[in-house]
């Protein structure tokens, strides 16, 4: 797979750079009133990490009141993924921050259900849309 390039929000720290990975693709989109996260490729225990933090560094920099995680891009996902979406929950959840999920389809959406991860988003205050 050629180069995958991530761009970062100026506010969270990180200018548009090229990454060299053959995982994971990561773009955010900032506005007043809410930040799109859009993820292309694997999420896996090797390529979570990188997720974790732009989530992370994006819900604990002044968010804005809605976070939209984009996964319809996204080929495969394990439970370090899912661990990684609900750390990021808890971090919104402490900030006030509805954490949308969106893209959820196929091998995704199974597992999704399986954990009952729509279950733990709603009692949150935040949702996974299925498509």
């Amino acid at each position: 797979m050629r180069n995958l390039f991530r761009r970062w929000s100026r506010d969270a720290g990180v200018e548009d750079r090229p990454v060299e990975t053959e995982e994971i693709a990561i773009r955010v989109q900032r506005e007043a009133s809410q930040s799109k996260i859009d993820v292309s490729g694997r999420v896996t225990v090797d390529s979570s990490p990188r997720l974790r933090s732009v989530l992370l560094g994006l819900l604990r920099r002044n968010p804005p009141p809605l976070v939209t995680v984009d996964l319809s891009g996204v080929s495969y996902l394990d439970m370090s993924g899912i661990a990684t979406l609900l750390e990021a929950l808890k971090a919104a959840r402490g900030r006030s921050v509805k954490l949308r999920v969106t893209g959820m389809g196929g091998h995704l959406r199974m597992l999704a259900e399986v954990t009952e991860l729509d279950q733990i988003f709603r009692a949150a205050g935040s949702e996974v849309e299925f498509r």
